[in-house]
């Protein structure tokens, strides 16, 4: 019967419903103060580098890397994390009051080499012309959206990262597929189906009191 109702649930979340929760909280009052002490505390503590990212690590293994793509930027911490780490940093947010927080936190005379894109990943991302290998990074984004959404902006990527390009995803995975309504578990299968041309890495640690792990990484070898 659990199993029923998260299908169920699953079925009933609309493709925007993840954009809709999340841009509500980016327009609550007070937001812009609450995001700053955030972000000041997942810069201090290293959060980039956290168990299921270790995005540092991954930039340090592939130094050749030189351009990072964040996609779905949110209130802009982990792209001011990656900034001092590569030669520039492109932010892709579909909420406007989130990238206008970015903006206001992590300003060009400290972070010059971030670029704010405000729009769906899988529209911005075409735009991009990248011509060098480049890290693709998401925090927990894709967890939150359904497969038919999940699919475009892998696509997105595959035809947009050039040979040679990371990724590092803190996206859920288990040995089967986990749905209900904002929280969706994908094999390892089901991501390496959408992800073809990458050798991925399931390194994630698993999730406390879950059947479930968080952590991929990925290199894109044609």
């Amino acid at each position: 019967m659990k199993k029923i109702l998260k299908k169920i649930s699953a079925l009933i979340q609309t493709s925007t419903e993840s954009f809709k929760r999340h841009n509500r909280q980016y327009e609550e009052t007070g937001k812009l103060e609450k995001e700053r002490i955030a972000g000041l505390e997942n810069l201090n503590t290293d959060l980039l580098n956290c168990p299921e990212m270790k995005t540092r690590d991954l930039l340090n293994k592939y130094s050749h890397v030189n351009t990072a793509v964040d996609v779905g930027s949110g209130t802009g911490w982990s792209a001011a994390a990656l900034s001092p780490l590569v030669d520039r940093v492109i932010g892709i947010e579909p909420s406007k009051a989130a990238i206008e927080i970015s903006r206001q936190i992590y300003i060009p005379d400290k972070y010059p080499n971030i670029e704010w894109l405000n729009g769906l990943a899988e529209n911005k991302l075409p735009e991009l012309n990248l011509s060098e290998p480049t890290l693709f990074l998401t925090g927990c984004v894709l967890s939150h959206i359904r497969d038919k959404e999940v699919t475009k902006i892998c696509v997105a990527i595959n035809d947009a990262a050039p040979e040679g390009s990371i990724l590092s995803f803190a996206e859920c995975w288990g040995e089967e597929p986990w749905h209900q309504i904002m929280w969706h578990v994908r094999t390892k299968d089901w991501w390496q189906s959408q992800l073809t041309g990458w050798e991925l890495t399931f390194h994630g640690p698993p999730v406390p009191n879950e059947n479930y792990n968080k952590g991929i990484w990925g290199v894109k070898i044609k």
